[in-house]
């Protein structure tokens, strides 16, 4: 599992093997970036953000969120071809 957490406590997880702590960290930063989003993961749209994810890795993931001690976790769920 790879896990990058932003300073405001939002942790990110990817449950594949396909991407580095550093990747990870990019593509959010570079998401953010891009899609003009705030530092509030929790007003992000998961579909923009699968569909970012699918196009920078490849990758086809569904975004699963949960909360734990009142910070938002976002994890990186890989799907598998067809599903």
């Amino acid at each position: 599992m790879v896990t990058w957490e932003m300073p405001d406590g939002t942790e990110f997880r990817y449950l594949g093997i396909g991407v580095s702590d550093a990747a990870l960290r990019e593509f959010v930063l570079r998401f953010m970036s891009s899609e003009g989003m705030s530092w509030d993961a929790s007003t992000w749209d998961d579909r923009q953000l699968e569909l970012a994810f699918l196009h920078r890795f490849g990758e086809t993931i569904k975004v699963l969120r949960q909360m734990s001690s009142g910070r938002t976790i976002l994890v990186f769920q890989p799907l598998m071809a067809g599903a």
